[in-house]
């Protein structure tokens, strides 16, 4: 039986990339920041599902990081918290069969576009990237897999406020569109497992 993965994409750029490469409506539009996605979060909680999948752009501050960069969290810290991602690795290493440049490790919420020093200060916590949604989100998930996967958009080198930020916005927005497939079903494939090894246990 085929799981069910619950898509969040915060941005509607986003959800349109998403929505294009998988060919399925249901990915879900969930707003930009943590006020909108704490009231999607709500309302996501209650709908059936196996797992859910978080996917969209974000800012790099781990400074191997760069624009264009994948990153898949194996664990997302946020002012509630720090939310595990066991499904990271391996969802990682299916993007990386891909030829996509991909990190995996911390990815910080934040409720604000981080810039500048601060940047640095997640850096040094080991964090690669900052994003405002994907703690919030995740915590719909309660004790099912989340799995979160971010293209780097600006980097304190190439930073929002740049000339080059279209044209890097629609080069992540294409990468996010080659890599949903894949995303989903390396998200199957750990639910999948998951069970069988709850079977034999």
């Amino acid at each position: 039986m085929a799981s069910k993965l619950l898509i969040c994409a915060p941005l509607r750029v986003e959800a349109s990339a998403l929505r294009g490469a998988l060919r399925r409506p249901a990915v879900h539009h969930t707003g930009l920041g943590p006020r909108r996605s704490e009231r999607a979060a709500a309302q996501l909680a209650e709908q059936p599902f196996d797992a859910m999948v978080v996917a969209g752009l974000a800012g790099g501050v781990g400074t191997a990081v760069r624009s264009g960069d994948v990153v898949v969290a194996d664990e997302v810290r946020g002012p509630g918290g720090t939310l595990p991602c066991p499904a990271g690795p391996g969802v990682a290493d299916a993007l990386r069969r891909l030829g996509f440049p991909v990190h995996c490790g911390p990815i910080v919420t934040a409720d604000h576009v981080v810039r500048g020093a601060q940047r640095a200060e997640f850096a040094s916590t080991g964090a690669l990237a900052v994003d405002m949604e994907s703690a919030v989100l995740g915590a719909a998930a309660g004790d099912r897999p989340l799995v979160v996967v971010r293209v780097v958009l600006d980097t304190a080198w190439q930073p929002l406020l740049r000339p080059g930020t279209p044209r890097r916005t629609v080069n992540a927005l294409a990468r996010l569109h080659g890599l949903a497939r894949e995303i989903v079903r390396a998200t199957e494939a750990h639910v999948e497992s998951c069970s069988l090894e709850e079977e034999v246990s």
